[in-house]
Order: C-alpha cells, then sequence, then structure tokens
C-alpha cells in the first residue's frame, strides 16, 4: 500500500465477523420455536428481504433502531399470512439467540492480530448495542481493538461521519490518516467518503465499484488484507 496510515478501522459485520452464519442460526432458532409454517428457507429468505429494507430506511434516517426490530418481523408475518408469529415476542427471541453467535469470518483474527501489533485499531458498527456487547464480549478477536464504537450507544449511524468522532478522539487521529475496512456501500463506503477516509472494500461478489465512489483498495475476503 502506497501510503502510511496512522490507524484502521474496521466495520464488524461481513467484514470480521460471519453475520450470515450468526443471522441464520438465529432464524432457524425462531422458525423451530415459533413453528412457523413456511419451509426454513423460505422464511429466512423473506426475513433477509425485510430486514435489508428496514436497515436501508435506517440508513437514511427514516426511521429508528426501536421501529426496525419490530417492523421487519412484522412485515415478515404479512408476506407469509401468518398472525400467530406476533413481532413483540419473536424479535426480543431473535436477538437473545443471535447475541450468543460471535463467529468470525476466516481469516480475520490473523489479520486483526497482526495489524495490531502495527496500529491502534478501532471497530465501528451500526449494530444494536445489546447484541454486538455480547458478541464482542464472547470473541478473541475484540482484545486488539483500542475503541469500540456502537452506533446505538453514541446516537449516530453510518453513513454519517460522525460517528467515527468518538475513535479517532480516543486514538488520537484525524480521519485524513485512517484507513476504514468495510463491506457495505450504503454504510461503510459512503461513510468513509463523508468523513474523508481512505476506504478499503471487502467485496466478495466481485461487484463493480458504484458510481461517485473511489475506494482505495477493494479486496474479496478480509483474509486477503495485506500486512501494512
Amino acid at each position: 500500500m502506497a501510503r502510511r496510515y496512522k490507524s484502521i478501522f474496521f466495520d464488524a459485520d461481513d467484514t470480521l465477523f460471519d453475520y450470515p452464519s450468526a443471522e441464520r442460526n438465529a432464524l432457524l432458532a425462531c422458525w423451530e420455536k415459533f413453528r412457523v409454517r413456511a419451509k426454513a428457507e423460505a422464511f429466512i429468505a423473506a426475513y433477509r428481504r425485510h430486514n435489508h429494507d428496514v436497515w436501508q430506511e435506517f440508513e437514511r434516517g427514516e426511521t429508528d433502531q426501536a421501529t426496525l426490530r419490530i417492523e421487519r418481523f412484522r412485515r415478515l408475518a404479512a408476506e407469509l399470512d401468518f398472525p400467530g408469529l406476533l413481532p413483540e415476542r419473536v424479535s426480543p427471541f431473535y436477538l437473545e439467540t443471535l447475541a450468543c453467535q460471535p463467529q468470525l469470518l476466516p481469516g480475520a483474527l490473523e489479520r486483526v492480530r497482526e495489524l495490531a501489533e502495527k496500529f491502534p485499531l478501532a471497530l465501528i458498527t451500526n449494530g444494536i448495542a445489546a447484541v454486538q456487547n455480547r458478541r464482542f464480549a464472547a470473541s478473541p478477536i475484540t482484545r486488539f481493538f483500542r475503541s469500540i464504537v456502537i452506533s446505538e450507544e453514541v446516537g449516530i449511524a453510518k453513513p454519517d461521519p460522525r460517528i467515527f468522532a468518538p475513535a479517532l478522539q480516543k486514538i488520537g487521529v484525524q480521519a485524513a490518516d485512517i484507513l476504514y475496512v468495510g463491506d457495505s456501500v450504503t454504510s461503510d463506503m459512503a461513510a468513509a467518503r463523508n468523513a474523508g477516509m481512505d476506504f478499503c472494500w471487502v467485496n466478495p461478489g466481485g461487484l463493480p465499484v458504484p458510481e461517485g465512489f473511489a475506494p482505495a483498495f477493494v479486496i474479496p475476503a478480509i483474509s486477503e488484507f495485506p500486512i501494512l
């Protein structure tokens, strides 16, 4: 890498943490507990569509996390025509189960451990605080981070660049000296651009760079992140 960074910031889910596996385990537990009539794979696919839509609304500032938690299951129950799938019951169970899923992506722990020997690291996530705090506490990776910022705790969510402020202040660096590593175009890539940070895009699907963005680096997986 051509330039010298003073710190590396990371997104959590789908960058370091294996969120699809965590989510799938929690959804299968919901499917079994609430005796969902739809097939398991159809239930998971439908939830992921609605969850994606509601998170996009959250990133645009059109809803809040309290509403998000319920709304995704309300839409799911409506699509499946299953009034017995009560969002106010399913959502707490889902979140409790999800909080017990700290799986990491292959190579994540090794890369972070190596980078922590050279750089102060920060972890920046839009996730729900009660879930993320428990997942982070159960993972060996989080001890390598100087700063951990969870959107719900600071009241600011990516792509708002202000979410980086607590980590910048704690580590004592400027945004221009940061390489931010993440997977989401609308959340991570946009936040890095808004903050004036270089961005490393974790892009396992090999998607083209969206118009209006210019990530400094594109990698297929965190295991391919080079040691600086």
